[in-house]
């Protein structure tokens, strides 16, 4: 188990990251005593000193959606992402779970503790609080939600369906999946209905404005974790979430950082403008499991205006920590293609970009232009772009 409390643990947790491989336990399993065993005198309903009670808030646990335990030490192989068992109370709140392909939630050994969803009826350690706020994601995963069948006398606790929307995080992790960004872009579903933490009345929490355990601009996980040593996270940095098509007329500021997340096609007729300063950090993989690497793709017809100064560059590098630089080909590059004529070629289609098949260069216009680029590093591309495909 990722996380596993037991024999009457009363703390508090807050920014836990948990990520269940193919034969993982559970992210969390919560425990306390049996029956009576969690009433002081055995048999005597009423305030407890020994029933386990943790406040858990700000939890982020990816579950993996071919799970099936695998511990040989484990007394409990049902597989879930989270397992509430022996009249456990606690208090849970701001959670995400994600690629549910069992159970969200799974909670079928009970006792008389309160099942409750209100925060007010939160007055001891009988009481077992599950925020309506915390997002149980099934997605396309085949899970439920929760499992509480072996509790029937009690209420069917409920969460929110919707996707966290990480920035970059794969169905089935393992040590093999070459990148991971477990952010929540900024703006989505992860900042929506967030728990007050005043109305916990634990001053170990800290006020946050996000479920899970990151903020959009903070991956403390950086230089923290194995994934962190193998070059698995980007660098503790925060920015705009930059992937898909540019239709029309576009600036990336250097306000802040451009986190190129997948492949961007600027489309003939639009004009990418990046100001002089900007950075954009390229990542390794888009998290497709296709092993693709994100680029900047020009399209024929469409131009780039990177105009930095010699004090105030414009740089493409690797969204790596600093501590992991330099090496080549972490990112995919800058591609710039034209309609300009290419020796020995005639016919306009004839050419297309190495790993990109259906994106072309070349044609009969001299004069094309494609933008200009003035005092512009790029630093560390050259990783593939297509598998298979160059």
């Amino acid at each position: 188990d990722g996380i596993d409390t037991d024999q009457g643990y009363a703390g508090t947790i807050q920014f836990a990251y948990v990520m269940l491989a193919a034969d993982s336990n559970h992210g969390a399993e919560m425990d306390s005593l049996n029956g009576n065993e969690n009433r002081p005198g055995g048999g005597s309903t009423g305030a407890t000193t020994s029933r386990s009670s943790p406040t858990l808030f700000n939890a982020h646990f990816v579950g993996h959606l071919q799970n099936a335990v695998g511990s040989v030490s484990s007394d409990d192989d049902t597989p879930a992402v989270l397992r509430l068992r022996e009249g456990t109370g606690g208090v849970f709140g701001n959670l995400i779970v994600t690629n549910v392909g069992s159970a969200g939630l799974f909670q079928n050994s009970c006792d008389d503790e309160l099942f409750t969803q209100d925060i007010s009826q939160v007055t001891s350690r009988d009481v077992l609080y599950f925020s309506p706020n915390n997002i149980i994601f099934t997605g396309s995963g085949g899970g439920v939600q929760v499992d509480s069948t072996g509790c029937a006398t009690k209420p069917t606790f409920t969460a929110l369906n919707v996707d966290p929307e990480p920035i970059m995080l794969v169905g089935n992790p393992s040590t093999d999946t070459p990148f991971f960004d477990p952010r929540p872009i900024r703006g989505g579903n992860a900042f929506n209905d967030v728990d007050d933490i005043s109305t916990v009345g634990n001053s170990f929490l800290d006020d946050v404005s996000f479920k899970g355990a990151f903020s959009d601009s903070d991956l403390w996980l950086s230089s923290l974790s194995w994934l962190d040593d193998n070059q698995l996270l980007p660098d503790n940095v925060g920015g705009q979430v930059r992937c898909g098509n540019i239709i029309s007329d576009a600036t990336w500021s250097a306000d802040e950082a451009s986190l190129l997340t997948c492949q961007v096609f600027v489309k003939s007729g639009a004009v990418l403008t990046i100001e002089a300063g900007a950075t954009i950090l390229g990542y390794k993989d888009d998290g497709t499991d296709t092993n693709t690497a994100p680029a900047l793709v020009i399209e024929r017809g469409a131009e780039i205006i990177a105009v930095g100064t010699a004090d105030n560059p414009i740089t493409f590098t690797s969204a790596l920590p600093q501590r992991h630089l330099p090496q080549r080909g972490l990112w995919g590059g800058l591609i710039i293609n034209g309609r300009a004529p290419v020796d020995g070629f005639v016919t306009a289609n004839s050419l297309s970009v190495e790993g990109l098949s259906s994106t072309f260069y070349g044609g009969d216009d001299e004069f094309d232009d494609s933008g200009i680029l003035s005092y512009v590093r790029v630093w560390y591309g050259g990783s593939v772009i297509g598998q298979d495909n160059e």
